[in-house]
């Protein structure tokens, strides 16, 4: 890749040296995006924001692990911020901070209680997913809301795992059919993807 065409590149050479000031321009950049992926999973704007900014210092000190010959940039990013939101509602502290705020354990955990709360930039997003077959839906919503793997969502759903992996990929060709070229649509499917080699 000629990283003096390609931004991430650029913006990767400089963290890779030490530079801060590229901190700012990646999270001014690919911020927004990883908030939301974020909040979608702890569903709580402070815990969010603590949780952005510990996967700001694991990006910043894990950048030399990143190789971009193996995967875009963002899809890296993506994944370091998921796991740290998923590290963190697997914890008995955040249960009782869930439970202490009386927070609905229908609205933290529950896949369709997700998808009519989901707060995203394109509302139509939401209407095309439930635009799906429902048995699609559950494993987007799974998968893509809460960040279950494919094998927490078969043992979810109680399904045979190549069940999963089959409605996965159905779903992926479904959404690109109803989507198009849709920006959002990248973002889904991505998340989609990262859940295939969990």
């Amino acid at each position: 890749m000629n990283n003096t065409t390609n931004p991430d590149a650029r913006i990767v050479l400089r963290l890779k040296n030490g530079d801060k000031q590229a901190m700012a321009t990646l999270l001014s950049k690919y911020g927004d995006a990883l908030y939301s992926a974020i909040y979608q999973i702890v569903r709580s704007e402070d815990i969010a924001k603590d949780l952005m900014q510990d996967a700001a210092i694991k990006i910043w000190k894990n950048i030399e692990n990143y190789d971009e010959n193996k995967g875009r940039l963002f899809a890296w990013l993506l994944r370091i911020c998921r796991n740290t939101a998923l590290d963190k509602i697997r914890t008995a502290k955040f249960k009782y901070i869930a439970q202490s705020k009386q927070i609905d354990d229908e609205a933290v955990y529950n896949n369709s209680a997700h998808s009519v709360e989901m707060n995203i930039p394109d509302s139509g997003l939401q209407q095309t997913i439930q635009r799906l077959d429902k048995k699609y839906q559950q494993v987007i919503n799974l998968i893509y809301l809460q960040g279950y793997t494919q094998q927490e969502t078969a043992n979810e759903l109680d399904i045979p795992l190549g069940t999963v992996k089959s409605r996965v990929k159905i779903a992926i060709r479904e959404l690109r059919n109803l989507l198009g070229e849709n920006p959002l649509l990248i973002l889904v499917i991505i998340t989609l993807l990262i859940s295939l080699i969990r």
